[in-house]
């Protein structure tokens, strides 16, 4: 019989299961960050001005 349990090799301890985390972590930061900042510099319509205008 052999030892190996059949589970994926990223589910192993040491210094690359470490790293891959952070990594994909790391992507979805960026991912993040580049959608938020994307959102912030666009332009309200002046539809939504207008209505926002009538609420005052």
């Amino acid at each position: 019989m052999s030892s190996r349990t059949g589970s994926p090799q990223s589910a192993t301890s040491g210094k690359g299961a470490e790293k891959k985390p952070a990594a994909k972590a790391q992507d979805v930061n960026g991912a993040l960050r580049r959608a938020y900042e994307s959102t912030v510099d666009e332009t309200i319509p002046q539809s939504l001005l207008d209505l926002l205008s009538k609420l005052d």
